[in-house]
């Protein structure tokens, strides 16, 4: 339960500590917390790109052994 009292009062003092440095007032520091929490919308988008670079990778590779199966058959013609 020490422990516990200790973490809190360093928290109490790095949150102090960081308003006091940015001069920013509890109020800016909980809007920036709360732009922060919505930041899910932004790995949404993140997301959404890596799938896409993904199936083009797929199709680029598709096609890469599609030409080279054709290739392969050429020759053994």
């Amino acid at each position: 339960m020490k422990n516990l009292v200790w973490l809190v009062v360093a928290a109490v003092i790095a949150l102090g500590g960081y308003m006091l440095f940015t001069g920013k007032g509890p109020q800016e520091v909980a809007t920036e917390a709360s732009d922060a929490i919505n930041a899910p919308a932004v790995a949404d988008e993140v997301t959404d790109a890596a799938e896409k670079a993904g199936e083009a990778i797929s199709d680029v590779v598709d096609g890469a052994t599609e030409s080279a199966n054709d290739a392969a058959q050429e020759v053994t013609e």
